[in-house]
């Protein structure tokens, strides 16, 4: 049983693999307790044979108000909320959308957490779906990166976040930071950039969150290899 009472009996595993087929997932709450807090947005990135092929956003209409530091952090507005889906159908949704497959997402275990429980509580679903932490994954084949906060791991990995703690733009960027650990044996020095996609509901836009800072290949070793977070 977890602290906070809940027992999560047929949650998913957790994996240190790499596979080509999988969902980027990740969330917007109100505070870190699943018990207590509330999701406000969910994002999802689907992926087969290592390419984007749908992607997932939708707000989601809270029972309270969200504080002034949410909205500091996230750039979500009350405003925003006032006309999003309740929980109920951004749940079903989403679980629609995931089907059975491998989740990933960076420090993926709170979310998991979250999306269990809410599950549960609000339309009766076990959340099943094993898991992938970026995180471990970095910890496992990039040992000389000792800061692994997700700010810290696109600074590395030379990715901008255009809309950090939005979470489709956070699941963009953290399949380009799996996209790149996956294919890097050494010591990663640059990423590709994936194309602009068109977004869901407020992001109607061409926008994309990657800016490539590659440089020729000879200058690539050089250009990181003091680089030690």
């Amino acid at each position: 049983m977890n602290e906070y009472g809940t027992l999560r009996e047929k949650k998913g595993n957790s994996l240190l693999e790499f596979p080509d087929d999988y969902v980027i997932i990740d969330i917007e709450t109100t505070g870190f307790s699943p018990r207590n807090c509330e999701i406000i947005e969910i994002g999802a990135v689907k992926v087969r044979d290592n390419k984007i092929t749908s992607v997932f956003q939708m707000l989601i209409k809270p029972k309270n108000p969200i504080s002034s530091y949410i909205t500091n952090l996230t750039g979500i507005t009350n405003h925003m909320l006032a006309d999003a889906s309740p929980i109920d159908e951004v749940l079903d949704a989403f679980v629609s959308f995931i089907g059975n497959n491998i989740l990933i997402g960076h420090k993926v275990n709170s979310d998991v957490n979250f999306l269990y429980d809410h599950c549960k509580t609000n339309i009766g679903h076990d959340l099943t779906n094993d898991f992938i932490d970026i995180r471990e994954l970095f910890r496992e084949r990039q040992r000389s990166v000792l800061n692994h906060q997700l700010t810290s791991l696109c600074e590395k990995c030379a990715i901008q976040n255009t809309n950090a703690h939005r979470a489709l733009s956070d699941c963009l960027v953290g399949n380009n930071l799996y996209q790149s650990l996956k294919y890097h044996d050494g010591s990663i020095a640059c990423v590709e950039e994936l194309d602009s996609l068109i977004l869901a509901t407020e992001f109607n836009l061409k926008h994309s969150p990657y800016k490539k800072k590659c440089q020729n290949l000879s200058a690539r070793v050089d250009r990181f290899s003091g680089i030690s977070l």
